[in-house]
């Protein structure tokens, strides 16, 4: 008893200053239950600056002005919001209302996280969020529409401050979005997130990125069905990380972003899509191999890079190619991640080709996936050696070979071509229904590797597979194979 009765006189003995702080950290109900503590603690909690909740729909604007109307700071540095239910808002008037007093408090943050119950439940925006002179960041999560930010409100966006934008799950491409973009000088972190599954409405052709002080930026862009292309410029000269998830649209880069340091684009299309012949007009196309390969080939500056892909956007086939003179060269590159899906061995034939875009690469890892037909599964030698592959390739670690003789062909092409290689290695999915007939493949496979002759003297060559029931491992001073267990 004596030490809780010590323990509470310890944290009484701490300025009202340093308890407010300790009690902003706190969800407001916990923080407001303090105040039958003790006289002293009655209203401590009214002089809170960060603000989170959560709240039913149809009690929000209530709870909300309630609460808003007994705290004592002007400043509300963050308000954080987890709300359900969106369709049992009240009126647009009085939600508008409510978040303007959150405004009024001059408040930096702004989070709010929707939880839609059903298929046609959406969170419309209150406008006045875009018009807050002293927001610093804004993230909203949920189905998001902006009916209330019409075509003629767009002189009205003023967030001169904001550094930070998240946007998860619009529900189609606003055509008001550049103006957004652009109305932020100072945003440094931008994420896009759309799902067009429900698009109903006019969606914009083409989006202008315009943000000069831009650090990040991630764009993941879904659909379902048939759905246009869309136009996607970057005007972003300090970018440093851009995270890109979008098989269809163009993107173009206004000027090269000389600061980018990491990329990481995934042009891997989506399950669901409709395999009618009036909607393959809509797929990957020659242009767009062309024209993606020239946006990637502006990413030059960076040192690490993940690149997804498949066979309707395999953009290597363009990549090495020179194009009006010019062929993109990665001289910071040292770290490539990339995963082919459904293209199979044919596609290492475009990959080695356009390694002599990155002669500085030292470290090279190629997830192979998905199930290609066998006529795409046949190696194809190149005529050249990429420099980087002699010269400066350290590792290499390939994931997703099935065990067939031109799996072995590929591999004597790196092992006898990598001069200064110290690691390979070789993950092989051999697909067999018999544990023996299974155990006997992959160790043949194995041994066929360990013999193939190699260039680097100092090679280690790890092989695992998906074979599970035994394990043995064969360890010399060049080689190293091991089977999982």
């Amino acid at each position: 008893m004596s030490e809780t009765i010590e323990e509470e006189d310890m944290l009484s003995s701490l300025p009202d200053a340093i308890l407010i702080e300790i009690l902003s950290l706190l969800p407001i109900n916990s923080a407001a239950v303090t105040s039958v503590l003790s006289h002293r603690w009655r209203y401590l909690w009214t002089g809170v600056n960060r603000l989170q909740f959560e709240a039913e729909a149809s009690h929000f604007t209530d709870i909300a002005d309630h609460i808003l109307g007994q705290l004592t700071s002007h400043k509300l540095r963050d308000f954080e919001l987890f709300l359900s239910s969106p369709s049992e808002l009240p009126e647009d008037d009085a939600l508008e209302s409510s978040f303007r007093n959150v405004c009024r408090r001059n408040v930096e943050k702004i989070f709010i996280h929707v939880q839609c119950s059903f298929y046609e439940e959406f969170f419309f925006v209150p406008a006045c969020l875009f018009t807050s002179q002293s927001l610093v960041i804004l993230e909203l999560v949920g189905k998001l529409k902006f009916d209330l930010l019409a075509d003629d409100e767009i002189g009205t966006i003023q967030i001169p401050n904001l550094k930070k934008l998240s946007l998860d799950y619009l529900l189609d491409v606003p055509l008001w979005l550049g103006n957004l973009v652009r109305s932020c000088p100072l945003l440094e972190n931008l994420n896009l997130v759309f799902k067009l599954d429900w698009a109903e409405s006019e969606i914009a052709d083409s989006v202008d990125i315009c943000a000069l002080n831009l650090r990040l930026l991630k764009i993941d862009l879904e659909f379902v069905g048939r759905t246009q292309r869309i136009n996607i410029s970057i005007d972003a000269p300090k970018l440093e990380h851009l995270n890109l998830r979008d098989c269809t649209s163009y993107y173009d880069f206004v000027r090269n972003p000389t600061a980018l340091v990491r990329a990481c684009i995934d042009l891997i299309k989506e399950e669901r899509y409709l395999e009618d012949e009036d909607d393959m007009d809509w797929f990957p196309s020659n242009h767009y191999l062309h024209h993606m390969s020239k946006f990637v080939g502006g990413m030059s500056s960076i040192s690490s890079l993940d690149l997804k892909l498949e066979r309707d956007s395999n953009i290597f086939t363009y990549l090495s190619s020179v194009d009006d003179g010019f062929l993109p060269v990665f001289r910071n590159l040292s770290n490539f991640e990339m995963t082919l899906d459904g293209i199979g061995l044919n596609g290492w034939k475009d990959l080695i080709l356009s390694l002599r875009c990155f002669p500085y690469l030292k470290h090279l890892e190629v997830n192979m996936e998905g199930d290609p037909p066998m006529e795409l599964n046949h190696w194809c030698e190149p005529g050249s050696v990429p420099e980087c592959l002699v010269s400066k390739m350290k590792t290499l670690q390939i994931r997703g070979l099935i065990g067939i003789d031109d799996d072995l062909k590929l591999l004597a092409y790196i092992l006898s071509n990598g001069v200064v290689l110290d690691e390979l290695c070789v993950d092989v999915c051999i697909r067999n229904d018999c544990k023996e007939a299974l155990h006997w493949k992959e160790r043949k496979f194995c041994m066929s590797l360990f013999k193939l002759p190699r260039s680097s003297s100092t090679c280690e060559v790890v092989f695992s597979d998906n074979f599970r029931a035994h394990g043995w491992q064969v360890l010399t001073t060049q080689f190293l194979f091991v089977f999982n267990v």
